[in-house]
């Protein structure tokens, strides 16, 4: 029964993975794109997403649990062999497809990861090219010269222009 739950559990694991993979590709294109809405709408769902597997993954230590009489160490490998024929190769096909898409999945959260990286940087030349800092009056002029500016009273634009 427990190996049975252990199954389930891979499987849903699975499922969810696979649409967390499809939510982070979504969003590639939403950063390529500069699609704000689409972003915030796939940022949600994957909160959603993440919630559901932790709580798929909590069933799966406990059905783990369940098999190892409470050992911790003991890894899904570990459980693989000690099971019959049609058990085995159900969790070593589930096992080997959620690596797969664990590691697609991760590869995918680091190109994101890039992209907006690349988009920051893009927003602050930006910003600097606006607005430059002001340049410091202790390095660029000597006491007297910053003083005679400063007595004139005038803005550098002229208003009744």
């Amino acid at each position: 029964m427990s190996v049975q739950l252990l199954i389930e559990s891979m499987e849903k694991l699975l499922s969810l993975h696979l649409e967390l993979h499809k939510a982070a590709l979504e969003k590639t294109e939403a950063i390529k794109t500069n699609d704000i809405k689409s972003l915030d709408k796939l940022l949600r769902e994957e909160q959603k997403l993440a919630t559901s597997i932790q709580i798929t993954e909590n069933k799966r230590q406990q059905a783990t649990a369940i098999l190892t009489n409470g050992d911790k160490a003991t890894t899904i490998s570990q459980i693989i062999q000690q099971l019959k024929a049609p058990s085995k190769e159900k969790l070593s096909e589930l096992q080997g497809k959620l690596t797969t898409v664990i590691s697609e999945l991760q590869e995918t959260n680091a190109l994101n990861q890039q992209l907006l990286q690349y988009s920051l940087q893009f927003i602050n030349l930006n910003l600097d090219l606006l607005a430059p800092e002001p340049e410091l009056p202790n390095y660029t002029k000597t006491q007297n010269e910053l003083n005679e500016n400063t007595n004139t009273g005038r803005s550098v634009f002229d208003s009744k222009a």
